[in-house]
């Protein structure tokens, strides 16, 4: 089986999965020098590139799976087209999130942010791709929580540094909300096993979560794992309004902490804040397939800072 990854320097898309066998979501320096000898790199600019340009690459590949973000989202329908052309068996759009609707105070209307409608307008040609609808290829859509082990992200999960001699957290709304959040490399675990079920997850929307906690509940375990202070900043919820009326408006503490926009920060903060991030018992899937560990944030925590009091 050959697998081509898009995007594999991304946060999702350079997680590890420890099983040799196959190894779908990993960094070329993590495999061992056998699999290294299995793998093959290559660059391309996949917004300026054409299908024919793609062809060569996808030739004789089982599985494509996509972690793209950002630009290079728009190139997935040309993959996916290419694709088609080689005879790829399955796709996966790249999802691995949770979209919401921003209802405005009073009106009858909601909208969603252009971070998630990227994604969105993104996603949708892939599952009515005429190789999908025709049953020539099939597709696996893969979704989570709020990804809680983002190093890059120092506003939006503090805790991943611990080195801080101090930590705060920035919560819009109910801090005892209770929010659904996954671990990537548990998630890429989870897509390891959707390529060794193909049966269970042909032509599926999958959702992988790790825990279900709030924000008040990370507090606690950050400062009794950690041994050092945990400050809670609560904003009100009419803040995640101002923002969506006015992107100036992102309190000063909080701007650029991170690769997603400001305004982002605040709406994802503000749906957790309104106990809307968590799916229904019956759209999670971790109990599909064998084989998938699920850290615990608890566990998580406890294993970053060796267990300190």
């Amino acid at each position: 089986m050959k697998i081509a990854l898009l995007g594999p320097t991304g946060q999702v898309g350079q997680s590890s999965h420890p099983d040799p066998n196959p190894q779908p979501l990993t960094t070329a320096e993590s495999f061992t020098p056998e699999q290294q000898a299995r793998l093959t790199t290559k660059s391309l600019d996949l917004v300026n590139c054409s299908t024919d340009d793609l062809i060569p690459i996808l030739t004789n590949i089982d599985i494509v799976i996509s972690a793209l973000n950002g630009p290079a989202l728009a190139a997935q329908s040309k993959v996916q087209d290419a694709a088609a052309t080689t005879g790829v068996k399955r796709f996966y759009p790249s999802e691995y999130g949770m979209h919401h609707v921003y209802q405005p105070p009073g009106e009858e209307y909601g909208l969603i942010h252009p971070t998630w409608m990227s994604k969105i307008t993104s996603t949708e040609p892939c599952l009515h791709h005429p190789s999908i609808t025709s049953g020539q290829m099939t597709y696996t859509l893969i979704c989570s929580g709020d990804l809680y082990n983002q190093p890059r992200e120092t506003t939006w999960c503090p805790w991943t540094n611990p080195t801080l001699s101090s930590y705060t957290l920035y919560i819009v709304g109910n801090p005892d909300a209770k929010i659904d959040f996954t671990h990537t490399d548990d998630l890429a675990a989870f897509i390891v096993e959707t390529i060794r079920h193909p049966e269970l997850s042909e032509n599926k929307e999958l959702n992988f979560v790790n825990d279900t906690v709030s924000y008040a509940e990370i507090a606690d375990m950050l400062e009794r794992f950690s041994g050092r202070e945990v400050k809670k900043v609560v904003y009100p919820m009419e803040v995640l309004d101002q923002v969506m009326r006015d992107k100036g408006s992102v309190p000063e503490e909080v701007r650029a902490g991170g690769s997603f926009a400001d305004d982002f920060w605040i709406l994802v903060r503000g749906m957790q804040g309104q106990g809307s991030f968590v799916r229904p018992k019956g759209m999670v899937h971790n109990g599909v397939f064998g084989g998938v560990g699920v850290k615990r944030v608890e566990g998580y925590l406890e294993g970053l800072f060796g267990g300190c009091k």
